[in-house]
């Protein structure tokens, strides 16, 4: 880890699933190919000698529980992704509950110790589901990563805090929301934080976000295993559109180089390191309070 900064570390996470599963049929099985991807990004951060945190799919972690221990061996936290991948805007809060605790169980069943973070499917906490992050405090989370503070079609809260907030709920309980990064310019909020956008943006320019940010707050990044794995729509049995094999597809062979840039240049820590205040200590977080379905927060702060 680089010691000339004057800033932390990017806060390197990964969401743990399988790409036909997760983002074209949720009825698919979990493939061999989401483990073996796993695998490859493991060995690539074990050569970097960076560790992260790992939101692993608990249908994943269901069929693949070593792989589970061999990410918590190499040194990297294992949180939850939930367990089948439905977004949370999707379903009641029964059955959020239940998908939740289903793969908060199952993790901790594999790895013997508490899971204390938690991300959702396609950053699914939304305006009109922030009640998730009661039910989240309540099933003993500290922690969630599910808020992209930016608009998007399908997902963001674009007035959300761009720092780790402490959210103070109307359960009594509180949770620390970790946002991905964003980026403000011209009166709005920029997705920088990694995904699609590192792989589309030029690498230089995904680095010069990244120092821009942690001058100030965590840089928050974030990918999936399949997005080092350039070959994959030439060798999927299932039928995809062309429109979406570009869309999914484009920028994953020059993904692992600008990944290794990152981190090369900057280092990288697990979300659970902030928390427990090994990086950064003396940040100050912001706070809200207010009913979980009406929080917000004016923009930019």
């Amino acid at each position: 880890m680089p010691g000339t900064l004057n800033y932390a570390p990017p806060v390197i996470t990964i969401d743990v699933e399988d790409w036909p599963q997760s983002s074209w049929d949720r009825d698919l099985p979990i493939t061999q190919r989401a483990a073996d991807n796993a695998r490859r990004l493991l060995d690539l951060l074990a050569r970097t000698r960076v560790q992260s945190t790992m939101f692993v799919l608990g249908k994943l972690a269901e069929r693949f529980p070593q792989l589970v221990r061999e990410i918590d061996a190499g040194g990297h936290e294992v949180a939850s992704h939930g367990f089948g991948h439905v977004e949370i805007f999707k379903q009641t809060r029964a059955e959020f509950a239940a998908d939740l605790r289903k793969s908060k169980d199952l993790l901790e069943q594999i790895l013997g110790k508490p899971v204390r973070g938690y991300r959702a499917p396609d950053f699914s906490i939304v305006r009109g589901s922030l009640w998730a992050l009661e039910e989240l405090a309540e099933q003993g989370f500290e922690y969630d990563s599910s808020i992209f503070p930016v608009k998007r079609p399908r997902y963001g809260i674009p007035d959300w805090p761009l720092s780790p907030t402490r959210v103070q709920l109307s359960n009594g309980k509180s949770i620390l929301e970790f946002p991905i990064a964003s980026y403000r310019a011209w009166g709005k909020n920029w997705p920088v934080g990694g995904g699609g956008y590192h792989r589309l943006l030029p690498g230089s320019a995904g680095r010069w976000f990244a120092r821009r940010v942690m001058q100030s707050r965590p840089f928050v990044f974030y990918c999936h295993p399949y997005e080092f794995d350039p070959r994959e729509f030439a060798e999927l049995s299932v039928k995809i559109p062309l429109k979406v094999r570009l869309h999914q597809g484009l920028g994953r062979g020059r993904f692992a180089s600008r990944f290794v840039n990152l981190i090369r240049q900057f280092g990288g820590c697990r979300m659970i390191d902030f928390v427990e205040q090994k990086v950064w200590p003396d940040f100050q977080l912001s706070s809200l309070s207010g009913s979980a379905a009406s929080v917000a927060a004016p923009v930019g702060k």
